[in-house]
């Protein structure tokens, strides 16, 4: 076997390597009683009220690093592929945020006077930093948990028993959207091909800040649970 062929075969499956590493986050972020009790229709509307607006927040700074990986990507194809599948997923989510911020009473002033939670802070000043200094493969997988964990958590409570009546009905469906599958499919193949050509250390690197951002991902659930705010 030679190198080239060697290296094609250690990394064609980056990404499910990735995702196996975060085996033991994932049932953490499954375990999330916000989760649990969005799916059943349950959850206390001052905590989605807090989560909403934190994701708000948080898909500001996220739509910035997404156009910063794609000015990265190394080649026209890669770019518009990229912006593609980022444009999907901003304009899913901008109009569910539309939706509930209506729903939930949540105006424009609210949200301009929001301040980011201490895990909302950390976790977009991670992805900015990522995007801003390090390559287009390992900013390209600080980015991709985002995608790809939402995707899951959407499919998995979307294939759950419908609770009529229930409020975060649209948070579901938008999630186990085909739209937002597509989407996040996309940047899964992106990252693979983003590993192929990386080197040794950059690939360690690429799983480095994809658990990272995994368990951010866990936090900004975690935190709207517990209606995290600044203790000073």
């Amino acid at each position: 076997m030679d190198a080239s062929t060697q290296n094609t075969e250690l990394t064609a499956s980056f990404t499910t390597a990735a995702w196996d590493r975060i085996a033991p986050i994932m049932a953490e972020i499954e375990a999330l009683p916000l989760l649990t009790r969005l799916s059943d229709g349950t959850l206390p509307p001052e905590i989605f009220r807090h989560y909403i607006l934190q994701d708000a927040l948080y898909l500001k700074h996220y739509a910035r690093c997404l156009a910063i990986v794609a000015a990265k990507a190394p080649d026209n194809a890669q770019v518009l592929r990229f912006l593609g599948s980022a444009q999907k997923a901003i304009t899913v989510e901008q109009g569910l945020h539309a939706g509930f911020l209506t729903q939930f009473g949540i105006t424009a002033a609210d949200v301009t006077a929001a301040e980011p939670s201490p895990t909302c802070f950390a976790y977009t000043n991670f992805l900015l930093t990522t995007a801003y200094h390090r390559s287009y493969a390992v900013a390209l997988s600080a980015i991709l948990p985002c995608f790809w964990i939402y995707w899951h958590v959407g499919e998995a409570i979307k294939n759950r028993p419908v609770i009529e009546g229930n409020a975060f009905q649209a948070w579901i469906n938008t999630y186990g959207d085909p739209q937002f599958a597509a989407g996040a499919r996309e940047v899964i193949a992106l990252t693979d091909i983003a590993a192929r050509a990386a080197s040794p250390a950059e690939r360690i690197e690429m799983t480095d800040v994809f658990v990272r951002a995994s368990q951010y991902e866990w936090m900004f659930w975690d935190s709207a649970w517990r209606l995290e705010t600044w203790p000073v």
